[in-house]
């Protein structure tokens, strides 16, 4: 088993969205999509809709079509 279907298990498990970091988040259906990126300091966290709450309201992602982010806290 790899490391990312292990987190991934864990995740659902445990009722969790997906994993955030500093500046980016990630869904558990497209799990650690940048291979290259460190994720040894993402935490796990659950879906939130785009809004003024995000943890980075500046998403790069915004213009790629990004309509949610991934938080620590609960919604």
């Amino acid at each position: 088993m790899k490391t990312r279907e292990i987190v991934k298990a864990w995740l659902i498990a445990n009722g969790y969205d997906g994993l955030c970091g500093e500046n980016c988040g990630c869904k558990i259906t497209d799990l650690m999509p940048c291979d290259s990126a460190d994720v040894s300091q993402c935490v796990a966290g659950y879906l939130h809709k785009r809004g003024p709450k995000c943890v980075n309201p500046d998403c790069e992602y915004v213009d790629d079509g990004c309509t949610f982010c991934i938080r620590s806290e609960k919604p």
